[in-house]
Order: C-alpha cells, then sequence, then structure tokens
C-alpha cells in the first residue's frame, strides 16, 4: 500500500480545472502534430486542383516567352540569364499561394485544437534533457517504442494507400507514353493529384485517429491522486486549520471593535440575558444605529460592559430579539422599529432631564 503522503497513490481522479489550466500554461495541451500536417497537405493538394488550370496556363506562358527572348538574345550567357529570372519568376508566382494557404491551414488545425496559446515553457533548457543517462531511457522507454509502432503504421498505412492509388492508375499512366507534349503532363498530373487526394484522405482520418488518441493520452496523464485533490484544494481554498485560525482572529477582532463602541453608546436593549443590542444615536443625524450586538455569554459581558461605563440598560425582550436577528452590525434600525426605540430613548433621555 502506498503511503498517503507519497506521490506513488493511484491517479483516479479527473483532472482539476486548475490542473489543467496550469498545464496549458505550460503547453501541455492535446494535440496532434499528424491532424496539423494532414490538414496542411490535403488543404494544400486541394488548392492545387483547384488552380491546376492556371498552372498550365502560367507553364505555357512561361515556355512561350522564354523561346521568345532566347531568340532575340544577343549572346548565350545572356539567355540563359533571361531564362534563369523566369523560371524564378513563374516558380515564385505558381509555388507562394499554395505556401501560404499551408501555413494558414496549418495554424488554423492548431487553433482548432487548443485554441489561442502562447507558451515559452516548452522552449525553456532543462539540464534534464542534456543528461545522458535520461536521453537513453528516453530512447528505450515503452513511450519510445510505442512511438516507433505508431509511425511505422502511419508510414505503412499512408504508401499502402498510394499504391492503391497508382495502381488503379496503370492503365492511364501508361497512355502518358502514347501522348505528345502538353497532354502527356496533363495526364501525368491529374493522375498525381488523384492519388495525392487518396493520400491525404487517408492521413486525414490517421490525424483525426491521432487527436483522439492524444487527447485520451492527456486525460489519462493529467489524472490525479486523492492525495493531490485534497493538496490542491488546501493551496486554492487554504488549510482548514490556518483557517479555522484566521476566523476565530477576525472573530476576536470584531469583539475588540465592538467593546471599543460601548463607551459611547446611548442604550443597551436586553431580553434581558440572552440577547444584548448596543445603539448608538446621534440627535443631528439619521436613525439609531447597531454598533455591538452577542447573545449568551456575549450578551452578559456587554450588560457587564455598559454598566461600567454608566450607559443605559434597558429590557425589552422582543425589541431585543428583532433587533439582534434583523440588524447587522453598523446598520440603521428598521423603520418599523422606528417607533418603539423612540419611546426607549425618550425614556432615557427624559430620565437624563434633556427633555
Amino acid at each position: 500500500m502506498s503511503s498517503p503522503q507519497g506521490g506513488a497513490q493511484e491517479k483516479t481522479e479527473q483532472a482539476s480545472p486548475k490542473r489543467l489550466s496550469d498545464a496549458r500554461s505550460k503547453g501541455q495541451v492535446a494535440k496532434s502534430m499528424d491532424l496539423v500536417a494532414a490538414i496542411g497537405f490535403f488543404g494544400t493538394v486541394m488548392i492545387f486542383a483547384a488552380v491546376s488550370g492556371d498552372i498550365i496556363t502560367n507553364s505555357i506562358n512561361y515556355l512561350t516567352q522564354s523561346m521568345a527572348q532566347l531568340s532575340q538574345a544577343n549572346s548565350f550567357e545572356g539567355s540563359y540569364g533571361l531564362l534563369f529570372i523566369n523560371a524564378m519568376t513563374s516558380f515564385a508566382g505558381l509555388v507562394w499561394p499554395m505556401l501560404v494557404a499551408a501555413m494558414g491551414l496549418g495554424v488554423l488545425a492548431n487553433v482548432a485544437q487548443v485554441g489561442f496559446l502562447a507558451s515559452l515553457e516548452p522552449l525553456q533548457p532543462s539540464f534534464s534533457r542534456l543528461d545522458p543517462i535520461e536521453g537513453v531511457k528516453r530512447m528505450f522507454s515503452m513511450k519510445a517504442l510505442f512511438d516507433l509502432l505508431k509511425a511505422f503504421l502511419k508510414l505503412t498505412l499512408v504508401g499502402y494507400a498510394a499504391y492503391l492509388g497508382i495502381r488503379g492508375e496503370i492503365t492511364t499512366l501508361l497512355l502518358v507514353g502514347y501522348t505528345e507534349g502538353l497532354g502527356a503532363l496533363v495526364v501525368a498530373g491529374s493522375v498525381l493529384m488523384r492519388v495525392a487526394v487518396r493520400v491525404g484522405v487517408v492521413y486525414l482520418v490517421i490525424g483525426i485517429a491521432d487527436f483522439m488518441f492524444q487527447r485520451y493520452e492527456h486525460s489519462k496523464n493529467m489524472k490525479m491522486s486523492k492525495h493531490e485533490v485534497k493538496e490542491e484544494h488546501k493551496q486554492v481554498e487554504g488549510d482548514p486549520q490556518i483557517k479555522a485560525r484566521q476566523r476565530e482572529r477576525q472573530r476576536t477582532l470584531a469583539t475588540r471593535r465592538m467593546f471599543s463602541e460601548i463607551p459611547t453608546a446611548t442604550v443597551v436593549i436586553t431580553n434581558p440575558t440572552h440577547f444584548a443590542v448596543v445603539l448608538k444615536y446621534d440627535e443631528n443625524g439619521g436613525a439609531p444605529v447597531v454598533c455591538a450586538k452577542g447573545c449568551d455569554y456575549l450578551a452578559q459581558r456587554i450588560i457587564a460592559k455598559a454598566k461600567e461605563h454608566r450607559v443605559p440598560v434597558i429590557s425589552e425582550p422582543p425589541v431585543a430579539r428583532a433587533l439582534y436577528k434583523q440588524v447587522e452590525l453598523g446598520r440603521e434600525i428598521p423603520i418599523d422599529l422606528y417607533r418603539v426605540v423612540a419611546e426607549i430613548l425618550a425614556t432615557i433621555f427624559a430620565q437624563k432631564g434633556r427633555l
């Protein structure tokens, strides 16, 4: 049996939002590079198929311009220079849209999997990666063997898809030998495109399967033991013992503040033994305010403190209970208690000779 304090406990609990968020900030997310590559490849093939007509037209124009410039060239060296410039211009015009599209599809594939994520954590140097012993262990680990088998399986599936595609086009490919000029190029290009689409579909299926596996693997790796869940809860919510001490300290401070208000209070209304509510009334401003209150032992302390400082103590059980239950510290009394409290204050002021 593993120690409850150790990290060897079986991880049976699903990852908490905090654990997933911490892992995400470190760049640890479920992502399939095969899916990114497959989407980029398949998308590029589709774009190439859509613009293949323009490619053929540009190729014809390039050949026409090259032949015309060769016939007008004054020197052999100059003709090569013109050919090179035209070739680079034509090649750039054909390739750059597909490169941009492939990059854009790769970015979209990444965003679709993990959202917008920017983390420098994977780029930071790690000395454990430079340890030759650890490197050898990683090379011969079960994960490395599994990754090798996955790569072999993917290569086999893609290769077999290409083989089936080419085998199905054997008859068409044989016609290339009997086709002249541009026609042969068109036939070969169409065959290549159909094979590429077949391979792209297979690669896309492999990418989707790999993404689902990566999500499963990530979820499995992120699982937590009961001890980890408990420790994380302590970090987020705080240690229960520490929080209990903090609450006790807060109650002590609140009690001290309450008792500091009693010497300047106007009246203490009691139950007479179970509840005590301290009111402070300013004749020049608003309604009376509850500045302290307590029940049982605390009520007895409030009454004793009030008598010590000659603050009037009036026994009005219904009023004391209502004030204790309805009014928070520092708040004015409710309107429905104005009349009864006013009568109490009038009695006190009369006793003091103010009325």
